[in-house]
């Protein structure tokens, strides 16, 4: 098992650098999952010139997050979870708000429990289908506020 290393930043400490402009750039980046051109970055996050493009890929090749491939391509060299980016698991084009695990879970159990406790219902099945039901309903709102916050 590697020691973790004095000089690397962990993941909580890029929050002061890592946002705005260039976490949005760092979130692209993430999801192309391929290397990009500072135009083609550019292009897709909105930004004004690829020069601003290129001031934020300076900045994550600074924070060592970001190099360049032999053709002069940017790719992600160091994956960090600071802020928003912790709220989602997957990678490439499949992210996702980590809830949706949960919101899954709960609502597999609603379904179960209705189709498993329908024809006997007591008071324990109901409180089940009240709680998981709650639960579910919870879980996907959460789920569907961090989605809507994403960068892109």
């Amino acid at each position: 098992m590697e020691s973790p290393d004095k000089n690397k930043p962990a993941d909580d400490e890029f929050g002061g650098e890592l946002k705005g402009r260039t976490l949005l750039v760092y979130w692209y980046m993430i999801r192309a999952n391929k290397p990009l051109g500072a135009r083609e970055i550019q292009r897709e996050t909105g930004l004004s010139s690829s020069s601003l493009a290129l001031h934020h890929l300076n900045k994550l090749i600074e924070l060592g997050l970001v190099k360049t491939d032999k053709y002069g391509q940017y790719i992600i060299a160091r994956r960090v979870a600071p802020g928003l980016l912790s709220m989602y698991i997957g990678t490439g084009r499949l992210f996702a708000p980590r809830f949706v695990l949960y919101a899954l879970f709960f609502t597999s159990i609603f379904v179960s429990s209705i189709l498993l406790l329908f024809s006997r219902l007591d008071a324990v099945s109901v409180l089940l289908l009240i709680v998981s039901l709650v639960a579910s309903v919870v879980f996907w709102h959460e789920t569907y506020k961090v989605w809507c916050v994403q960068p892109l």
